[in-house]
């Protein structure tokens, strides 16, 4: 007969391999090289990967039609607007057939939005769900990538542990 101890251990490891296989937990970053962004931005400031380097940074992929990304608009906005992430955040609209200006304009977002319409953005930084948002660190590399909705404390952790 299994202890408790050791049942509970197979429990868990057989969810995290569970987890893994649904893609909703990401073993640590590759610390690869952050794929360059688009030369143009949709909405907001002007901003490239180079303007970045020497701080974190967040690039959130979203689409408006998304639910999830409705959840957490308003957790990315605030985030923006604190000390920490004022100028380090970025967005991603993927493949988006909806009311993208209006998602942006509804949830206040005053940052760099970029269009990725065919998804190879979203391909090249590895994203196969949405809401992702994917830690860039001070190097241009990424440190960390959450799939599903995030809170401004989760952003700001990320941020921490990338700077």
């Amino acid at each position: 007969m299994l202890s408790h101890r050791l049942a509970l251990r197979l429990a868990l490891a057989a969810l995290a391999l569970a987890l893994v296989a649904y893609g909703l937990f990401k073993p640590a970053a590759s610390h690869r090289r952050a794929p360059a962004l688009p030369a143009q931005v949709a909405t907001g400031p002007s901003v490239s990967l180079a303007d970045l380097r020497g701080h974190a940074a967040a690039v959130v992929f979203f689409a408006s039609w998304c639910n999830p990304c409705r959840e957490e608009a308003h957790a990315v906005a605030d985030f923006a607007a604190t000390k920490l992430g004022r100028g380090h955040v970025i967005a991603v609209d993927t493949t988006d057939g909806g009311n993208w200006r209006g998602f942006i304009r509804r949830y206040g977002w005053r940052f760099p939005v970029f269009r990725d319409r065919d998804g190879l953005l979203g391909d090249s930084y590895g994203v196969h769900t949405l809401p992702t948002t994917v830690i860039i660190d001070a190097r241009g590399r990424i440190a960390a990538s959450s799939s599903g909705v995030q809170t401004v404390a989760g952003l700001a952790a990320e941020f921490e542990h990338a700077s």
